[in-house]
């Protein structure tokens, strides 16, 4: 993946809000490994990997195959939720999937390839980007319809947050939002107080609690340790 920091402007942390009305079909009942294919899982790799110094300083991102654990599988959600990480990371990242909207109307050509700035993770940045290019076939479960051409994936994470959103040009240099994410150290407090026994976004009783984070798998609302901000997820 190429990644590139942008310059000092400050971004404002992206939630995505999925479309409602909007679903390709079957979208309910697709499982989370149907919709997120590996080489959609390898490019939100390559990106942690890469931005993993700047986001979690200290913190390991190992190279292998990204392992995707589907969280809300079989519960005909209109979000996927799902974890992706390899084998002996230090860092996590978990997704919030929504449908790609097949035609966002007029725009300018390609501007989001401006915006990138200089190719690097610099420390200190605000905000850490990359791109890179797949097949049709590998974003075809997010869009109603695959690409004709090879698509772009252009990934942006926001510090101190650790949250961005992933975005897709299938080839007419406009931009669709396809999924939000948080990425999580696994090394460091625990959330303070007890598991909240409900999820207090969207009230359901199945609240897990990892090593450094509670999280929801119904609507992917999380809470980090006391050093890190509180982020309630789309939903």
């Amino acid at each position: 993946m190429r990644s590139a920091s942008p310059g000092p402007s400050r971004p404002h942390p992206a939630i995505f809000v999925p479309p409602r009305r909007r679903h390709p079909d079957h979208w309910l009942e697709r499982r989370c490994d149907e919709v997120i294919s590996p080489a959609v899982r390898a490019v939100l790799w390559d990106f942690v990997r890469g931005a993993v110094p700047v986001l979690h300083p200290g913190a390991s991102a190992p190279a292998g195959v990204a392992k995707l654990s589907g969280l809300n599988d079989g519960r005909a959600a209109a979000v996927k939720i799902a974890m992706v990480s390899v084998e002996g990371a230090g860092v996590c990242l978990v997704l919030r999937a929504g449908p790609g909207e097949p035609d966002p109307g007029p725009g300018p050509h390609r501007p989001w390839r401006h915006d990138l700035g200089a190719p690097g993770v610099r420390a200190g940045a605000v905000a850490v980007s990359g791109i890179e290019q797949v097949a049709p076939e590998d974003v075809a479960g997010l869009f109603s319809q695959a690409p004709l051409v090879r698509p772009w994936l252009v990934v942006r994470a926001a510090l101190p947050e650790a949250t961005g959103t992933l975005r897709v040009d299938p080839g007419d240099g406009l931009l669709r939002p396809v999924l939000d994410f948080t990425v999580l150290a696994l090394d460091g407090p625990r959330p303070p107080g007890e598991r909240p026994a409900r999820c207090p976004l969207c009230e359901r009783g199945r609240v897990r609690r990892y090593t450094t984070f509670d999280l929801c798998p119904d609507c992917g609302w999380l809470a980090r340790g006391p050093a890190t901000r509180r982020h309630p997820a789309a939903g």
